[in-house]
């Protein structure tokens, strides 16, 4: 190579490369941190958004849960959102806009904490993790039980006052809806983000996260939102199915968390198969009212979600129970 042709070679040399284009190289090095810092304090300032914004909804939330059933009356107003609000009944965390940022803030944190166990940050931590996901599960099945006898007594309530038990099922507008039912279903609503460190904590510690844990995770907020933006009303009696059945689950993923034996989680699976199936029975008085007289019941729109979300968990549930349970069936045979 000619001394010329090597000239007129570094002369095209990238912007960012070595040699003689080291102006080149200070100058890309310059915007490449000057973006970073724009994007970062961007980034740092819809983050303190979108946490004054969750602050002042758990207040509003807290308050609402705080003053009982009466207080979901009266419109809960803070910023313009409201007017996406959900209902006549607004409150905390009921516009749309929410489930985006619920979600954001789930796939972006579940894949934050892969990534730390995948370079080793959060395995030395494995020990307080894993004391933590017992806290965690212990929590959240007291909680379920609370839940549960909220509901239980929210329907046997309703039922009392009308002498029927249609309205538990569907009613014509929000102002009939029961406020005590439509209560503990915001409060099942606001459980669900909370359940959202079930994977957090799987994925800190390096658990395998399967499609069916992920997909009902992120969807069932979506699923529980729905109740209340439509106002389902039998939909009290899913949530009754799965507090129960998660009192006992997350008992059993807190043992589990510390390693003890816990001999019940075939039959779990079968239960959580089995509440599936029954939600879908629970339509039937439900369109038999729709039937008769479709102004009377809303919530159809939730319906179709429900019914959707509730098709899907079925199918995997199924497909984890056969891959899980089905070779060891086999094997004793």
């Amino acid at each position: 190579m000619t001394s010329a042709s090597f000239a007129r070679s570094k002369a095209q040399t990238p912007c960012c490369s070595s040699g003689a284009g080291g102006g080149y190289v200070r100058r890309c090095g310059f915007l490449a941190r000057s973006l970073t810092r724009s994007l970062v304090r961007l980034s740092i300032m819809n983050l303190s958004m979108i946490l004054e914004a969750s602050i002042q909804q758990f207040k509003f939330a807290v308050e609402t849960l705080r003053t009982g059933p009466a207080s979901m009356k009266v419109p809960i107003h803070w910023t313009h959102w409201s007017t996406l609000s959900p209902s006549a009944t607004s409150h905390a965390f009921s516009a749309p806009i929410w489930l985006l940022i619920f979600w954001f803030f789930y796939f972006l944190s579940t894949f934050i904490l892969w990534l730390a166990w995948r370079i080793h940050v959060s395995r030395p931590l494995d020990q307080a993790l894993r004391l933590l996901a017992f806290l965690h599960n212990l929590v959240l099945s007291a909680w379920s039980g609370v839940m549960f006898l909220g509901a239980a007594s929210a329907v046997v309530a309703v039922t009392r006052s009308d002498g029927s038990i249609e309205r538990t099922f569907c009613s014509s507008s929000f102002d009939n809806f029961p406020r005590n039912i439509y209560y503990w279903l915001y409060m099942f609503y606001l459980s669900k983000p909370v359940e959202f460190f079930d994977t957090f904590l799987l994925a800190a510690r390096g658990k395998p996260l399967t499609v069916l844990h992920v997909w009902h995770h992120a969807s069932v907020v979506f699923e529980t939102w729905s109740w209340l933006r439509y106002g389902l009303n039998f939909s009290i009696y899913g949530m009754l199915f799965n507090t129960a059945i998660h009192t006992i689950m997350y008992m059993y993923f807190a043992y589990a968390s510390m390693q003890w034996r816990f001999p019940w989680k075939r039959w779990i699976t079968l239960l959580q198969i089995v509440q599936f199936i029954t939600s879908f029975a629970l339509t039937i008085p439900y369109l038999y009212l729709y039937w008769r007289n479709p102004q009377r019941c809303m919530g159809m729109p939730a319906l179709a979600i429900s019914t959707f979300c509730n098709a899907s968990y079925l199918l995997l549930f199924l497909r984890f129970y056969r891959r899980t349970y089905w070779p060891v069936s086999k094997a004793k045979d």
